[in-house]
Order: C-alpha cells, then structure tokens, then sequence
C-alpha cells in the first residue's frame, strides 16, 4: 500500500468518515468537514510554509489529535511513538484527496 492515503470509512454514530493514513499504524479518522478544514490547511502552508508554525486540530471520531509542525521542507507529525515526515508532495496529495473524497 502507498502512503499517504485517505479512503472513506463508515462510523456508526458519525456515518461516513476519512481516514487519512500515513503509515500501516499512524492514521486519524476525520468528518467530511475536518477533512475539508484539514485540506485547506495543508494547501495554505504548502503555498507559502513561512506564514504558520504549526497545524492542530482534534478530530471529533478519533483517540489521536492531529499536531504538525511546519518546517522548510514538510510537515513534521508528532505522534505518541515519536514523528512523521510528511514531503511538500505529500501535502499537497493529501490536501487533494481530503478536498475531493
């Protein structure tokens, strides 16, 4: 499997979700609109990286909230297990698919 990826996953009090996977273990479950929120993020900071320090936000149907830092060169994911690297190219693929799932 390719990473990053977002697919659709059903939630049984939230109905229809996106989960967007960064790993085999690293994945947040977002609403449609998170993923729409998140998109935008991504894409303001992939345009010009220099304007923000940092993206948060606390998705309602998942355990993880999402923090990144914003450096020269991607997003650094911070995680329980340490970081994750996210390339310019990752963030804008991600900021694609979670405008258009």
């Amino acid at each position: 499997m390719s990473y990053p990826l977002v697919k659709r996953v059903p939630h049984r009090m939230l109905g229809d979700m996106l989960r967007m996977m960064l790993s085999d273990l690293l994945y947040f479950d977002l609403t449609l609109e998170e993923g729409r929120t998140l998109s935008r993020a991504f894409t303001a900071v992939a345009y010009d990286w220099r304007r923000t320090d940092s993206i948060y936000l606390s998705p309602v149907g998942s355990d993880a909230e999402f923090s990144a830092a914003v450096t020269q060169d991607g997003l650094r994911v911070e995680t329980a297990d340490g970081g994750h690297h996210l390339n310019w190219d990752d963030v804008t693929e991600l900021a694609e698919r979670l405008a258009v799932e």
